[in-house]
């Protein structure tokens, strides 16, 4: 997933880079070593590779200034994290990327191991409109399941909060004790 990112950001950061050079422009505005870099990077990239890295691009285009910059701030923890800590940051990257990542996560886990990385497959050849219109069908099939799931975790985020509290030595609320 790291070199995904990486070469997501890199690629990004090229075109980037490329488009805010005027056309017509002298030898002092020619690609740079870096820029070189990233291209040659880009074209070893299997053609499933480019398809994911495109999307990424698209929405990346998409996002707001603020959402980009808090974006690359995740990448760059991302980079430096531990391989616990990366499970960790990118589970919160796909739970903030909203209801879609959550139906498909509650899908998968219906699965077997073997049919999710096929089903992950058969997602993955999707077209942007194809993937949309399958995740919208998922949330129509399991909307009211993952309320639920996400009810009971947000009861249980208050229990362990209350437990800490406890732990840590703060009083108890007279209506919590037993």
């Amino acid at each position: 997933m790291k070199p995904f990112f990486l070469s997501a950001a890199l690629l990004l950061t090229a075109v980037l880079v490329s488009a805010q050079q005027p056309a017509g422009r002298g030898p002092e505005a020619e690609p740079s070593v870096e820029d070189i870099q990233t291209m040659r990077k880009v074209l070893e990239l299997p053609p499933e590779r480019l398809s994911r890295l495109r999307s990424a691009i698209e929405k990346m285009e998409r996002m707001s200034p603020e959402s980009r910059r808090e974006f690359a701030a995740n990448l760059a923890r991302y980079e430096a994290a531990s391989p616990e800590e990366r499970h960790k940051i990118m589970k919160e990257m796909r739970e903030r990327g909203g209801f879609g990542s959550r139906v498909l996560e509650h899908h998968f886990k219906t699965l077997s191991p073997e049919e999710t990385k096929a089903e992950r497959a058969r997602i993955q050849g999707l077209t942007p409109e194809q993937r949309m219109e399958f995740v919208r069908k998922l949330a129509e099939k399991y909307g009211p399941e993952i309320s639920k799931e996400r009810a009971k975790a947000a009861e249980g985020k208050e229990g362990e909060k209350k437990r800490r509290k406890a732990a840590e030595g703060e009083a108890v609320p007279a209506a919590t004790k037993q």
